[in-house]
């Protein structure tokens, strides 16, 4: 009988454990998936900036003049027979890529 009423007591004891630990798991599990989804955020607009970057030195090498997105800027440079489109962007993590191609006609 006295073994029965202690195994009772642990029973009711750990009754709210399971609430209790989840509540100290969930804070984490919400800022892991901030983070991830932080993460992919800036490596979308990371993409997006390199591939921009890349048509802007383009555009620049054959002549054509570009108009920057809002909060894009683009700076112009030629470096030997390289033309450079630096192009920058201001948000909450500022990035800048700089890529060159060959300039037509030289």
């Amino acid at each position: 009988m006295a073994s029965k009423s202690l195994a009772r007591e642990s029973l009711v004891s750990d009754q709210g454990a399971v609430t209790a630990e989840f509540m100290l798991l969930l804070p984490a599990l919400v800022m892991l998936f901030a983070t991830v989804l932080g993460s992919v955020a800036f490596a979308t607009d990371r993409i997006a900036l390199e591939a921009k970057g890349f048509e802007a030195a383009r555009s620049l090498a054959i002549g054509l003049d570009l108009v920057a997105e809002e909060g894009i800027e683009i700076e112009k440079s030629v470096e030997g027979a390289l033309t450079c489109a630096k192009i920058s962007k201001q948000s909450l993590i500022p990035m800048s890529t700089k890529l060159c191609v060959m300039q037509v006609g030289q």
